[in-house]
């Protein structure tokens, strides 16, 4: 039997704490403090992205249920007018730090007091003072956490150049990022449960948002030990301008079909915002034990992803992105339209419900498709400097997430009015521990028709994902003649440098 080699082991791990393994440019240090910033970065924006939206802003602030989708609407629109504005600052950025950094440091604290702000649900106000209230914090706040968050998902592009490294690494820190909102759901349930059991579900939120920006803060500043590479050519240190820059990406194929899909597929998960609505009325008799269930079986739905960030790396090197995508978005309108043709109503109320609508969902989950999506832009940001000369991560963004957001919201006030019509205002299951048979029954059909929306939505962009077209041949072909211009203008550069040598020597 081979004698394992514990100390060479030892060894070469030690080595790969400041040095990376060839062909890698990544160390183990950097690695550990982008997966420790990561986290970070995930415990401050899922507790707002948790919290705050659609159906929760409504239910949060007990107020009614077309203020919500409204708030988020503004939000998209007035982040949909600042992204190209940003975008052009991050393209036009160039600091001893890097290009992204400094934005994620700065906007950090800010966006940390308006979550703390955003969770600290007033109280001893009328209706009217809660709504202006939701309105002045939650809009600002929306803002803010799209610019961070989408800042952040830009990293994988420009920490390496290998696109294989990129997969390798983001895929473990998938599974960190999935860390945060699976605790804090897990815990939420049982929180909310307590201060519900005493009257003060209120305070639930308080105490979540200020433990989740402390740990979020800390964790964030690890941004400093990791390094920003990006492939420099010429054209891209020029600035670029406002108009010109939008100009340039809308003539990227691939981030057109790509935004494309993801618009038509922004009702997908359109019953999601409601999970933990139809947990705590149909998980048990009681709302109170409704709630606790649906926490602990949170830590089953959010492991739906974990498999897939953990083989992701594998799908990469075996399939195109388009293949990926497609098969998993099968998987979410499989899951939600069977569930959705059954009927919620018809799954008896208690255990069996628990464990057929978490099968089904866990079904329509099953997917990485978060981890996979910053993956997938690194590419078009590649091929559009292989295009323009130019990489435009910020004006891409425009399109791939502010655009797709602003239709997203669009989509979630339509199914407010379709709520309103229907009778379902999530403030009459707010704080309260007895629902009435006829609500009861009104919120099993709004359910249904969710599930029927986020399945034909999933389809949607599952059509549209076929005719992708940047394959992982493609990008490697790309970067290995992004490469050579690099070489080449770096030639370049000291050649000019030594004829300005030159010509000053002769004039001396």
């Amino acid at each position: 039997m081979k004698k394992i080699d514990v100390k060479g082991i030892v060894n070469k791990v030690k080595g790969m704490w400041d040095t990376p393994l060839e062909g890698r440019h990544l160390n183990f240090k950097e690695i550990l403090s982008f997966g420790g910033t990561a986290l970070g970065v995930s415990f401050i924006v899922n507790i707002i992205s948790s919290l705050i939206t659609a159906t929760q802003i409504s239910e949060v602030y007990q107020i009614g249920v077309m203020h919500g989708p409204i708030i988020c609407l503004i939000a998209s629109v007035l982040g949909l007018i600042i992204q190209p504005i940003y975008g052009k600052l991050l393209q036009n950025t160039n600091t001893k730090w890097g290009r992204y950094k400094p934005y994620l440091i700065f906007i950090a604290p800010i966006i940390s007091v308006f979550a703390i702000l955003a969770t600290w649900q007033p109280q001893n106000l009328n209706e009217t003072s809660r709504m202006i209230y939701a309105y002045c914090i939650c809009v600002p706040t929306l803002i803010l956490w799209n610019l961070w968050n989408n800042t952040f998902n830009m990293m994988p592009a420009v920490i390496t150049p290998n696109q294989q490294e990129r997969t390798d690494i983001w895929a473990p820190i998938g599974l960190v990022i999935g860390f945060a909102p699976t605790i804090m759901n897990f815990i939420k349930g049982f929180i909310r449960s307590y201060f519900l059991s005493i009257g003060k579900e209120y305070l639930a939120y308080r105490w979540m948002g200020f433990l989740s920006v402390a740990v979020g803060l800390l964790l964030v500043s690890l941004i400093f030990r990791v390094k920003e590479r990006i492939i420099v050519t010429q054209e891209n240190k020029e600035k670029v301008g406002l108009l010109e820059g939008l100009k340039m990406v809308t003539r990227n194929k691939p981030l057109m079909i790509f935004s494309l899909a993801l618009i038509l597929g922004c009702m997908r998960t359109t019953i999601e915002v409601d999970s933990e609505m139809m947990g705590k009325l149909r998980y048990a008799t009681t709302i109170e034990d409704g709630l606790k269930v649906f926490s602990s079986l949170t830590l089953l739905t959010g492991f739906a992803a974990t498999p897939n960030m953990i083989l992701l790396p594998l799908y990469t090197r075996k399939f195109n992105n388009k293949t990926i995508v497609i098969g998993w978005m099968g998987l979410n309108a499989l899951g939600y339209a069977i569930l959705g043709i059954i009927g919620v109503q018809n799954v008896p109320q208690g255990t069996i419900s628990a464990v057929v609508i978490t099968a089904l969902r866990f079904i329509a989950l099953f997917n990485a498709f978060g981890s996979l999506q910053p993956l997938m832009l690194s590419e078009i940001y590649d091929y559009q400097q292989y295009k323009t000369g130019k990489r435009l991560e910020g004006f891409i963004q425009t399109f791939a997430y502010a655009l797709v957001l602003v239709f997203t919201n669009l989509a979630n006030v339509i199914m407010a009015y379709v709520k309103q019509g229907m009778g379902y205002e999530p403030k009459n299951y707010f704080n309260t521990s007895v629902v009435s048979a006829d609500l009861m029954d009104i919120a099993t059909r709004y359910f249904n028709l969710a599930l029927i929306v986020s399945a034909v939505s999933a389809t949607l962009m599952l059509i549209t994902m076929l005719f992708y077209n940047l394959s992982k041949k493609d990008h490697k072909l790309i970067i290995e003649e992004l490469k050579a211009r690099e070489v080449v203008d770096s030639a370049t550069e000291v050649e000019a440098e030594q004829e300005g040598e030159a010509l000053q020597a002769v004039r001396e």
